[in-house]
C-alpha cells in the first residue's frame, strides 16, 4: 500500500491526499486480516480498494480548482451509499466485487464512527 499514493498521483499535488487515503485503508486490510479470510478474498479487497483510491484521484485531478476535501470526506462521499465509484474499464461483474469492498469498507468505517451512521 505504500507505493499506492504515487501510483494514483497525476501530480505531486496528489501524492498528499493518496497518503492520507492509505493511512484510512489501512486499518480496514487489518481488520480484514483478522478475520481470517482466504488470502484470495483478502487479495481481492486489496486490489478493489487500489481501484476506489484510484478513482479519487482521478476525480479530484478532474476539478483542480475545488476546495480540496479531506482525504477520509473524499473516501465517504466515494463509496456512498455502499456503491464504489463506476469505472469505464470494468465489467459488470467486476463492478460487482468493487461495490462489495465498497459495502464492506462503509460498515467497517461507519463502525469505526457511529456518528457517521446516524
Amino acid at each position: 500500500m505504500n507505493e499506492w499514493p504515487a501510483s494514483w498521483a497525476g501530480t505531486a499535488a496528489d501524492e498528499p491526499v493518496g497518503r492520507a487515503l492509505v493511512l484510512r485503508l489501512r486499518p480496514f486490510m487489518r481488520y480484514l486480516h483478522k478475520k481470517k479470510l482466504s488470502a484470495k478474498t483478502v487479495r481481492r479487497h486489496l486490489d478493489n480498494l487500489w481501484i476506489i483510491g484510484g478513482e479519487i484521484i482521478r476525480r479530484i485531478g478532474y476539478e483542480p480548482t475545488a476546495p480540496m476535501e479531506p482525504a477520509n470526506d473524499l473516501l465517504l462521499e466515494a463509496i456512498a451509499g455502499g456503491e464504489a465509484p463506476l469505472v469505464h474499464d470494468l465489467t459488470d461483474g467486476q463492478q460487482a466485487t468493487l461495490d462489495a469492498t465498497a459495502r464492506r469498507l462503509l460498515h467497517f468505517l461507519s463502525a469505526q464512527d457511529p456518528q457517521r451512521s446516524a
